[in-house]
């Protein structure tokens, strides 16, 4: 993955916790293919820049803090899988809320991102065919934030196993499709 292609993610999920909008929306494509967490409100798909920038400030104001914290960038050629730690305050109820493990498909072009989908951690998992051991190990890493050590520890396993295991899982997940199978 080129340094490029990592900045361009990065600062995409850091103008997203700042909650700029528009500076997220200008990284697409003009023709971009955008879908939303398919469990959430009209999740898309969305076909332009300007019905993105609506689905994300109408989101964006109904939540007091949303963050996206990307924890895992994986190379998929021209796409890159980026495993996500969402969490979130409700604007009128304060009440905080905290995702598991979602994965971001971002596909780049000449022009931006010319797609984007989201999968949410178990559909990912079936989709990966990730086995439990794996799926558990990646909600660590994941969802807790944790380093392969911390992981080993937590699990009373060696850190090696646990890096084997993170090594194959996001093998698993660097293959995921950006399209929907029809």
């Amino acid at each position: 993955m080129s340094s490029e292609t990592i900045e361009l993610v990065r600062r995409y999920y850091e103008d997203w916790n700042r909650g700029d909008v528009e500076a997220v929306t200008s990284v697409l494509a003009p023709d971009v293919e955008w879908h939303g967490h398919p469990r959430l409100p009209e999740p898309g798909p969305y076909q332009t820049r300007a019905e993105v920038e609506r689905w994300m400030t109408q989101f964006r104001e109904a939540w007091g803090e949303v963050t996206a914290r990307p924890i895992e960038l994986i190379d998929a050629g021209d796409s890159v899988v980026v495993l996500v730690h969402m969490t979130g305050r409700g604007r009128g109820s304060g009440v905080a809320v905290q995702g598991g493990v979602d994965a971001h498909v971002l596909t780049l072009g000449v022009e931006g991102v010319t797609e984007f989908r989201i999968y949410p951690g178990d559909v990912a998992a079936a989709r990966a065919g990730l086995t439990e051991e794996e799926m558990d190990v990646l909600i660590l890493r994941v969802a807790s934030e944790l380093t392969p050590e911390e992981i080993a520890n937590r699990r009373g396993s060696d850190e090696a196993e646990i890096r084997s295991i993170l090594e194959r899982t996001l093998e698993k997940v660097r293959e995921l499709p950006v399209r929907e199978p029809r």
